[in-house]
C-alpha cells in the first residue's frame, strides 16, 4: 500500500502560452508511444527517451534502462515505465545537497505512485500484466492477449502524463 503525503504546490508563475504547453506535453506523450509502438523499444526505454530526450533535452542512450523492461529483466518487479518516470521525477525533485530533506523528493514520487496505483491497482509488472515474462507460456499469453496494446500502451500514456503534471508543478513553485 502506498500512502500519499499531502503536498501542495504553489504557483508563482503563470504560463505564458497555455496552448503551447499543452501541445508540448502531447508531443512528449506521442514520442513515448512512437518509441514503444512504432520503433519497438521496450516500456522503460520508450519512457526514458521521451522524458530525458524530449522533456529534459538531454542526449541519452536507451541501453541505460534496457534491463528495466518487463519489471527488471522481465521478472515482474516494478514496471519499467514507472521506474524510469521515477528517475525523471528525481531529476527534477532530487537532492543536490545531502542536508536537503528527503521529503522534498519523496512527496512528488508518492503522489506519482498513488495516481498510477489508483488507476491500475499496482506498480508491479507481473500484477499489471498477469504474465510471468520469464517463461515461454507468459510471453505467449502476453502476445495472444495483446497486453502490449491493451495495457502497456495506455499505461505508458498515463505514466508520461502523470510525470509531466508533477514535473511541471516544480516549475511553478
Amino acid at each position: 500500500m502506498i500512502i500519499l503525503i499531502a503536498y501542495t504546490f504553489k504557483s508563482s508563475k503563470s504560463q505564458s502560452d497555455p496552448m503551447s504547453v499543452i501541445k508540448a506535453k502531447e508531443t512528449i506523450v506521442e514520442k513515448a508511444l512512437h518509441y514503444f509502438n512504432v520503433e519497438g523499444w521496450n516500456c522503460a526505454e520508450s519512457v526514458y527517451m521521451a522524458i530525458f530526450r524530449e522533456y529534459y533535452k538531454i542526449d541519452v542512450t536507451p541501453k541505460t534502462v534496457t534491463a528495466y523492461g518487463g519489471g527488471i529483466a522481465r521478472t515482474g518487479s516494478i514496471c519499467g515505465a514507472i521506474n524510469v518516470a521515477i528517475m525523471g521525477l528525481s531529476h527534477t525533485y532530487g537532492r543536490t545537497n545531502p542536508r536537503t530533506p528527503f521529503i522534498k523528493t519523496q512527496r512528488p514520487i508518492l503522489q506519482f505512485l498513488n495516481q498510477i496505483v489508483d488507476q491500475y491497482g499496482s506498480i508491479h509488472c507481473i500484477r499489471l500484466t498477469e504474465c510471468q515474462l520469464t517463461s515461454l507460456e507468459g510471453i505467449r499469453k502476453f502476445r495472444e492477449e495483446n497486453i502490449k496494446e491493451n495495457l502497456c500502451t495506455p499505461l505508458i500514456k498515463k505514466v508520461i502524463e502523470t510525470f509531466l503534471t508533477i514535473a511541471e508543478n516544480n516549475k511553478q513553485t
